[in-house]
Parts: C-alpha cells; structure tokens; sequence
C-alpha cells in the first residue's frame, strides 16, 4: 500500500485554486493526469505558489507525492461525488483513447455550413469565415465501468481545422447531434432572449448581451435554433 506524506487536515481548502474541498491526494491525482512529467508539473504549475508562505505546505506535499500517485481511471472519475471536481478529472483524461478501450457505436450525424468572426491577435475583428461543422451521437458502452445504462457523448469535427473534440451528453440528445451540442450550453431562462451574440472558447461561452438582465428563473439549456444563430465565433 502506498503510503503519503499527509499534511494536517484532509481537504484543500485553498481558495485561491479550483479544487477547493477536494482532498489534497484527489487534487494531485488529477494533476498527475495532466502533468504526466514531474519536471513539466513543477516549472508550469507549482512554480506559481513556490514562494507563498499561505501555500507553501501544500507545494511541499504535491512535490513530495508526485511519483507515488496514480492519476483517475475511467472508472474512478464516475465514481467521484463532488460533480465540478468530476468535471475536471474527466478534462485530463484522454476522452478519444476512454472510448475506444470502452467501446462505442455512432448513432447520428449531423452537419451544418457555419459563418464565424475571426480576429487579429490584438483582439480585433479580421472577418468572416465560412466552414462546415459535423457533429456526431456515440453511445458508449458502461460494462467496463460497471455501470447498468450506456453513456452518450456528442463528437464535435471541423473540416477547416481537422480538429475532433468530444462532450458527454444525456441520453435525450442521443438522436440529435445539433440539439446535444446547443445542449452543452446552458443559461437562466430569462436571460435567453436578450442574447445578442456567443462566443465560444472550449468550454466558455462569452455572452454579449443586448441590455443588462439579472439571471433568474430556471436553468435551460439552448436549442439548436438558438445555438447556431447566436453563436459568432468559436476556437
């Protein structure tokens, strides 16, 4: 059994970063999943708090238990309670390679000629771009993770980029890959229609508004409809 170098306490607790109550052993797990090498994880990350008196203990402790840690597995991050701490553990794991060894079978299609902003690196608007976008339904198989219902994600393709990104969907949006990749995206009911344009970064989604709305009401998630005409620019 692989014994740690615990400090006192057991959870994060560091306002500061975004694994505020994880414990400190979840948080380098998912870490090591990113930073796979030791000299890559200390220069790009624990550099950033190697000085700081509040966070010294815990850039000791990372440093310390670094080799000894084993990163999630598939089946782990399923099994992880905290919901946005799971979300972040399912970032650093290889979704194409989880599919694959978990098996999969594509269920739609869907493809659509898109207009978006590019810019220059200043920020400033360049011009209008045309490309085809194509997105993809997959049911994967949960036997491996023992699970008694399939998992459903949606496969984002630009033909422009030749670049695939994959999103976990609820079954709902299984026959409709428009409708589950607008389903990614979600705001407060009343917000909706006082969008005037999106655009969107990975996971962030950058809302321009047409006058100031206090959020309010239900949580919903967008309709193809509303996805494809509101959103301007993506990368």
């Amino acid at each position: 059994m692989i014994k740690y170098k615990m400090l006192d306490g057991l959870k994060f607790n560091v306002t500061t970063d975004k694994f505020d109550n994880c414990e400190k052993i979840e948080a380098l797990r998912y870490l090591k999943g990113i930073y796979t090498n030791k000299a890559r994880f200390e220069s790009r990350y624990l550099k950033s708090f190697e000085n700081s008196i509040t966070l010294k203990g815990l850039y000791t402790f990372m440093l310390e238990n670094y080799d000894d840690i084993i990163p999630f597995t598939y089946k782990e991050a399923f099994e992880l309670e905290n919901q946005e701490f799971m979300a972040l553990v399912f970032g650093s794991i290889n979704i194409v390679e989880m599919i694959d060894n978990l098996g999969s079978k594509r269920l739609e299609v869907e493809g659509k000629r898109v207009s978006r902003k590019t810019y220059h690196k200043n920020g400033d608007f360049d011009k209008m771009v045309e490309n085809d976008v194509i997105y993809e339904t997959y049911e994967v198989s949960g036997d491996k993770l023992n699970l008694t219902h399939d998992l459903y994600v949606v496969k984002c393709w630009c033909t422009s980029t030749n670049k695939e990104h994959y999103i976990w969907i609820e079954e709902q949006y299984k026959n409709s890959p428009l409708e589950a990749i607008a389903s990614t995206f979600r705001f407060h009911e009343n917000i909706i229609p006082y969008i005037k344009e999106l655009k969107r970064q990975g996971d962030v989604m950058l809302v321009e508004m047409t006058e100031d709305i206090e959020p309010s009401g239900d949580i919903i998630p967008l309709t193809a409809e509303q996805y494809f005409s509101l959103l301007t620019a993506e990368s």
